[in-house]
């Protein structure tokens, strides 16, 4: 069964890395008591409450599965405890990370309780963006690739392909990627979607021009092939909600901070 440990991540992060600290002190019936730790029922109920927001039923085995893991869990961060690496300069240093984290989440979602994004806010956000990407005059490129494991079968490849082979029936037999159910089309992509070693090539391209040389991509070698080009066609806001709702966050968040620094005393 699958399930989400996802409501408060950090929290539970937290609170699971220093194992012991905080969970003693619950006031109502611990969900169980590990080697004399009690660990708060609250959070089975915080974690069933996130499952059945992913559209999970809320049942007798979801339950069991949780309190499972939390006990489990619980065991493990205790053995770190025991181990001594609790103490360790680079857990030290990670809980500190965790901590920060935790800090600034919380601190932004209690901004953005106060005064929640409103649509005029995120309209004004996206037509900002599509101005700018209207600026640019963005293209994207439909590709296809063949990839494979090494130089010498990507330049067997080519050759092939100059022979007259279909790119379509040499990447279903010979590519690695999962494009080969496609004959090799990957996709529609801006330049800056793509890794550098191929946008580069990409871009010089003519459609229907297959690349030069073979692109080595970390340990893959890629026969790239642009099928078209077309004007970047800027989605509508409806579409591009949940993006612009991120800018907006991050907007807020600079915004926040700029107060914040301006008013700080930092030497």
């Amino acid at each position: 069964m699958k399930f989400y440990l996802k409501v408060w991540p950090n929290i539970l992060a937290l609170c699971l890395c220093v194992g012991s600290i905080g969970l003693s002190e619950a006031v109502d019936a611990p969900l169980a008591v590990v080697n004399g730790v009690s660990i708060d029922a609250r959070l089975l109920e915080n974690i069933v409450k996130a499952n059945v927001a992913q559209g999970q039923n809320d049942t007798a085995e979801l339950r069991s599965t949780i309190k499972k893991e939390l006990i489990g869990r619980e065991l493990m961060a205790q053995e770190a405890q025991k181990r001594g690496l609790d103490k360790l300069q680079t857990s030290l240093d990670a809980l500190l990370g965790l901590k920060h984290n935790l800090y600034n989440e919380l601190v932004l979602n209690d901004e953005l309780s106060k005064k929640p994004i409103t649509d005029v806010e995120l309209k004004a956000e996206y037509d900002r963006q599509v101005k700018a990407l209207s600026a640019t005059e963005l293209q994207q490129f439909q590709i296809s690739t063949i990839v494979v494991n090494a130089e010498s079968e990507a330049k067997e490849v080519l050759v092939s392909l100059r022979s007259g082979k279909a790119f379509e029936e040499l990447a279903k037999t010979l590519s690695i990627d999962p494009s080969k159910d496609r004959g090799g089309e990957a996709g529609w992509f801006l330049a800056d979607q793509m890794t550098p070693a191929i946008s580069n090539v990409v871009v010089n391209l003519a459609p229907g021009v297959l690349s030069v040389a073979p692109i080595q991509v970390g340990k893959l070698w890629y026969i790239v092939k642009l099928l078209a080009k077309r004007p970047y066609p800027i989605p509508g806001f409806e579409e591009s909600k949940s993006l612009v709702q991120s800018a907006v966050v991050q907007n807020r968040r600079a915004a926040l901070l700029k107060k914040l620094s301006d008013t700080a005393i930092v030497k």
